[in-house]
């Protein structure tokens, strides 16, 4: 995140593991990680769960809309 060829562009966060009841959420991730201390690029925290795909395409959608 800070070499500076790579300003602007998004960051797509997969929050996985969702369907366990101890996973940590979006708002938990963006504090333990900072995330709102990035000024540079958009972001998203994509809550998802690999076991069944719940998520995956949400978070493709967004990364394809961020790169237009």
């Amino acid at each position: 995140l800070t070499n500076d060829s790579l300003n602007g562009v998004p960051l797509l966060i997969y929050a996985n593991k969702q369907d366990i009841v101890t996973a940590m959420n979006a708002d938990e991730i963006t504090i333990e990680l900072e995330l709102h201390s990035i000024r540079n690029r958009n972001w998203q925290i994509q809550n998802c769960s690999a076991l069944d795909g719940t998520g995956i395409e949400e978070g493709l959608h967004w990364l394809t809309q961020s790169v237009h």
